[in-house]
């Protein structure tokens, strides 16, 4: 490896890692921010780039943003699997899974795809407040779909909807690096 390309791939992996510290060092409590500093740079590292351009802020709030919408369409499956396929159709489980599959994959889920889509089509080149309140919405409805999910004896969506969760906030964060307030 030449030293050139040594140099390019340091200075990568060296803003990758700031801008993995700057979005989640002061956000977040301890445990957690160690837990989310974790998803940053494994979001980032995936398909990072070969140097620390200005411009690369922007391209990780993009990639995070994508990865987020990406795992929605995952955990949506996941939910319409648990589901039948069909909202209306009885689970083994019983009635209030179902009820709390069909408030996550006929609503929320839906609203929070809707949201970061609305992100990822101006990203990065064009934030402002109305990205900003489009990750908090986002935000706001994945919660509130973990939130009705949590509240089963037992849940095999759990840890996919708090992954998501997760990616959402990271999306958020990182593109807080680049101007969203």
């Amino acid at each position: 490896m030449s030293l050139l390309v040594r140099i390019l791939v340091a200075l990568s992996v060296s803003f990758t890692v700031a801008a993995c510290c700057e979005a989640c060092g002061t956000a977040l409590a301890p445990p957690a921010a160690r837990g989310m500093y974790q998803l940053c740079l494994d979001t980032l590292r995936e398909e990072d780039a070969t140097a620390g351009s200005v411009d690369e802020a922007g391209e990780y709030a993009y990639r995070a943003t994508w990865r987020a919408l990406w795992a929605y369409l995952d955990t949506m499956g996941r939910a319409w699997h648990f589901l039948g396929g069909d909202a209306a159709a009885p689970l083994a489980a019983g009635e209030e899974e179902k009820a709390a599959y069909a408030f996550c994959v006929g609503g929320r889920y839906p609203e929070t795809e809707t949201a970061l889509g609305r992100v990822l089509n101006r990203l990065p080149e064009h934030c402002g407040a109305d990205i900003a309140s489009e990750y908090k919405r986002a935000l706001r409805d994945v919660e509130a779909c973990r939130d009705r999910v949590a509240t089963l004896p037992s849940s095999p969506l759990l840890a996919m909807v708090e992954a998501d969760r997760d990616r959402t906030l990271l999306a958020y964060l990182l593109g807080k690096l680049i101007g969203v307030k």
